[in-house]
């Protein structure tokens, strides 16, 4: 029951967070569905996985031992652990990337009603409505370079290991369902021919992934282009 509590607890905190405090950072609210999705993808689809070795069957009269070497042999490169390490590192980065937003904006909350007071000192009353009244005001982030640097940075990033991952998914994991598996070792004599039971959710999967990883380098190419476009008007503008 108390854990249930402070699940529900979380949610008042999360909803906070997803809201966009800037007129820059337009896609917060984006961003916060794209990871929760991402993680809640990656949870579904690995299940088909679970018990790949169990899937993993050959023809003949094999031995467990022949059976094990065999599997060894065809998946020599990780699946899931590259699956969660990727949403792992894509949720990282984004969560950091919203301390820091969160830190900016606490910094330039204090500076602008510390300028909010000093407008209006006569009058107690109208300066405490007028600080008020503008605090709910969106904050314009635009105007720091260094964070616009940041945003620059962090699109990249992600783009970088969506790239990299699509790659994988493509080029590493996909084969390791669609060829032919045929085993022969020098302590299994064969030639054995092997099946993957399950092979159409583990591709439904894959694609799945890989479809995932297309919309959200989509995404990051705009942002990144957007911020490139407000990075340089705003260049224009102070010059």
């Amino acid at each position: 029951m108390a854990e249930t509590t402070k699940l529900w607890g979380m949610a008042p905190v999360i909803l906070k967070m997803s809201k966009d405090p800037t007129n820059f950072y337009i896609g917060r609210s984006l961003w916060f569905s794209i990871t929760f999705l991402y993680v809640s993808v990656v949870y579904v689809v690995q299940i088909t996985w679970l018990r790949l070795f169990r899937d993993f069957q050959c023809h003949g009269n094999i031995s467990k031992v022949c059976l094990a070497e065999c599997y060894e042999n065809h998946f020599t490169r990780p699946v899931l652990g590259v699956w969660y390490t990727v949403g792992f590192a894509f949720s990282t980065i984004f969560f950091v990337m919203e301390f820091l937003v969160c830190q900016s904006v606490r910094k330039l909350t204090k500076i602008f009603r510390k300028e909010s007071l000093g407008k209006k000192p006569s009058d107690t009353h109208g300066n405490t409505e007028y600080v008020k009244a503008n605090e709910d005001e969106i904050f314009d982030l635009s105007r720091e370079k260094p964070l616009l640097a940041m945003y620059l940075v962090y699109f990249l990033i992600q783009l970088s290991i969506q790239v990299i991952f699509l790659a994988i998914l493509i080029h590493y994991h996909l084969p390791l369902i669609k060829t032919p598996i045929w085993c022969s070792t020098p302590m299994c004599h064969g030639p054995y021919e092997c099946v993957l039971l399950g092979t159409q959710e583990k591709m439904m999967s894959i694609i799945i992934l890989a479809t995932y990883s297309v919309v959200i380098m989509m995404f990051c190419i705009m942002f990144f282009l957007y911020t490139i476009n407000t990075y340089l008007a705003m260049g224009r503008k102070f010059l």
